[in-house]
């Protein structure tokens, strides 16, 4: 990865799986243990990956995927299509389908936290109230929203979340829409 040194790329590659295996991000001593360092060490790396961009801090100073890393991770597995686990439960699912972890709190007012993992179809259509991957033409950034579809023919783009603003458009480029929603319980 650009930027990174091998150390940090080593990290990195470790914070990607461990995000993939448990739908979240390994804590300071995950990683600590996992490199047999101690966790200043660990929170050293982490540091540094969040200072060139790849995590950053939500607004209670939780570390999570920057949206750039988390738009690539979206990408890459919307560009699969059938992704990289086609669910056979799912009527129908031939192909299509992926699954992608939560990352954000953007849909926490319904229940759809970080960790969940969503399965989705892909798509470039969905009907109104449905929860959808889209993004804007004007900044193609990723979003998690409700599209509700308006008489006037403009889109608004709502986030489940009463800290963020729902987004009014005409310019919506629908990627995939929620299908399930599938939660890991801790034992």
């Amino acid at each position: 990865m650009k930027g990174l040194t091998e150390k940090q790329n080593e990290v990195y590659s470790y914070i990607l799986s461990h995000l993939e295996n448990t739908s979240r991000l390994p804590s300071l001593s995950d990683i600590a243990s996992s490199f047999s360092c101690d966790r200043r060490n660990a929170y050293e790396f982490v540091s540094a990956l969040e200072k060139k961009g790849f995590l950053k801090r939500d607004a209670n100073g939780k570390i999570m995927l920057s949206d750039e890393e988390r738009d690539r991770m979206i990408n890459k597995r919307i560009e699969k299509g059938d992704g990289t686990v086609c669910y056979a439960s799912i009527p129908g699912s031939k192909d299509g389908y992926f699954s992608l972890s939560i990352f954000s709190d953007e849909m926490k007012n319904i229940g759809l936290l970080p960790g969940d993992e969503g399965i989705f179809r892909k798509t470039d259509k969905a009907e109104s109230g449905k929860i959808v991957i889209c993004s804007i033409a004007d900044d193609g950034s990723k979003l998690l929203r409700r599209i509700v579809i308006r008489p006037d023919g403009l889109a608004e783009l709502v986030p489940e979340n009463d800290i963020l603003g729902k987004i009014v458009t005409n310019n919506v480029k629908i990627e995939a829409v929620l299908v399930e929603v599938r939660r890991k319980i801790s034992e």
